[in-house]
């Protein structure tokens, strides 16, 4: 690691962070390190505006901006990015965002075969998952590859300032979401459970600070961290990114928000079969019992608790344990259908979990 002006450059394989207020800086060095001379931004419509602001450095090698993303990483979008992408024969990217034109940017990058940069937004951890995907339900394509992933994330947490409180929580219990399923992973390791924890510890302590003052530059400096620390070690599919995928995929709903209400159902269904990871979790967020500590940090940062605030019908609850039943879910419990019709409905309702 290099410290340079309160700027961290850590060196991780394949993916080189530049991480610190002020770190947006370092863009054009970044491009240059890369050999991106050619290049498109990608960004949300939302995010237009500060991605034209941001590029500045590099505005003489830009080609145009594909200002397209969606929940869902939509095929029209993705077909739409990789058609300018050959259009212009481009040699690079820029991503500026979260979770959604980062999960384009990765399925462009792994179809493309160019490298890109990633200036990271939110606390959805999306640029440290080689795992990509396009589409929904049946007409889902995914993939896995290390070209994936991006060149550089930058991780400049005066850019995430202006994201909204109810935003920035929701984003911060997706990162929460990888941190706990890393606990009690079956691939889990004492490391990962270290920084893990730490993640954990962060999150707890700097969601609330954010959502009571969203310029709070140290709070947003943790979360962040914390995020990158969550989403870049984190366990294979567990049973709340299950739940959380497939219900945004085949329902259309909010992503994060998803992440947040799941999470504390599926922290309660494996806590008999997880006690170590229970106990890591209590200490880092100064709980009693694990799942009932992150249901009421939803609570507390104001976070809907059920899935039936984001128009999730119960009728709709068989068909969702049918589709999550068809995703290989490893963990230290066993989940049966049955099961999952109970973590599905009390998650559905939203009252603090039982197990």
């Amino acid at each position: 690691m290099i410290e340079m002006s309160g700027v961290r450059l850590l060196s991780y394989d394949p993916v080189r962070i530049v991480f610190g207020a002020g770190a947006i800086a370092a863009l054009r060095a970044e491009a240059d390190l890369h050999k991106i001379s050619r290049l498109l931004v990608l960004c949300s419509p939302t995010r237009a505006a500060l991605a034209r602001k941001l590029i500045v450095p590099v505005a003489d090698r830009c080609l145009g901006f594909c200002e397209t993303a969606g929940q869902t990483m939509p095929r029209d979008a993705f077909d739409r990015i990789v058609g300018e992408i050959k259009r212009v024969n481009a040699n690079g990217f820029i991503v500026i965002g979260g979770g959604s034109p980062i999960g384009l940017a990765k399925a462009a990058a792994a179809t493309t075969g160019i490298p890109y940069i990633a200036i990271v937004t939110t606390y959805s951890g999306s640029e440290m998952a080689a795992r990509w995907y396009i589409g929904t339900a049946e007409d889902r394509v995914d993939g896995e590859s290390v070209a994936a992933l991006p060149a550089t994330a930058i991780y400049d947490p005066e850019l995430t300032l202006d994201l909204p409180p109810a935003v920035s929580a929701a984003s911060g219990m997706n990162a929460m979401a990888h941190a706990v399923e890393s606990l009690y992973g079956i691939d889990t390791n004492p490391v990962v459970q270290s920084m893990a924890a730490e993640a954990v510890r962060l999150l707890g302590s700097s969601l609330p600070r954010i959502v009571q003052n969203p310029r709070d530059l140290a709070a947003r400096t943790d979360a962040l961290y914390a995020a990158w620390l969550a989403g870049n070690f984190r366990a294979k599919v567990g049973l709340e990114h299950a739940i959380a995928q497939r219900l945004r995929q085949w329902f259309n709903l909010d992503h994060a928000r998803t992440h947040a209400i799941a999470t504390p159902y599926a922290v309660g269904f494996n806590a008999a079969a997880a006690p170590e990871a229970m106990v890591r979790i209590c200490r880092a967020l100064g709980a009693d019992d694990a799942a009932r500590g992150l249901y009421e940090l939803n609570v507390r940062l104001g976070l809907p608790t059920g899935l039936r605030a984001f128009g999730l019908k119960e009728g709709d609850i068989d068909k969702a344990v049918e589709v999550i039943s068809a995703v290989k879910i490893t963990h230290p419990r066993p989940v049966s259908k049955a099961d999952l019709a109970n973590v599905i409905g009390q998650a559905y309702a939203g009252a603090p979990p039982r197990f």
